[in-house]
């Protein structure tokens, strides 16, 4: 009869425990909690939700690193965007340098080159403050049509 009884106290101690209580590495559990935590399957749901856990930190970490693959193949296209900007806008000024040194060589002596001059010097240094693709395409465009005037300046002179 006693073994009934402390059948029957063990169950219902059992059912007490909770999966909480039933720590894979609780330092001291006692015999009743151990075998409570056993016979309830606490032991197994604990296990079960760290299981999840680690699931779940694995797809987090999954994402995490799609992100900064994303993140990092975009600096790589902005910082070579940049590069072919910074390309652009040198190649821009040196075919800048070139007019207006062409222009200043004397072949052309009136008011037309000084006005030239000018512009072409306003626009060196306009060019030095562009920063973005819109900026150095309105460049790129006034020092072809400036190209263009010199040209035709030249040929002015040269039928003179």
């Amino acid at each position: 009869m006693r073994i009934y009884v402390l059948l029957a106290s063990l169950l219902l101690a059992g059912c007490a425990t909770s999966p909480q209580d039933c720590d894979l590495h609780a330092q001291d559990p006692s015999f009743i909690t151990k075998l409570n935590c056993a016979t309830s399957g606490g032991y197994r749901q604990k296990v079960d939700d760290q299981e999840r856990q680690v699931l779940q930190s694995q797809r987090d970490n999954k994402i995490a690193q799609q992100d900064l693959a994303g993140t990092q193949e975009r600096e790589q296209a902005s910082s070579q965007k940049l590069a072919d900007e910074q390309a652009r806008l040198t190649a821009a000024q040196s075919d800048l340098a070139q007019t207006l040194k062409k222009l200043q060589s004397g072949k052309v002596k009136n008011m037309q080159r000084q006005q030239e001059i000018k512009q072409l010097q306003a626009l060196q240094r306009q060019s030095q403050q562009a920063s973005s693709a819109s900026e150095i395409s309105a460049i790129e465009t006034k020092i072809a049509e400036a190209k263009k005037r010199v040209a035709a300046l030249e040929q002015a002179n040269a039928i003179e």
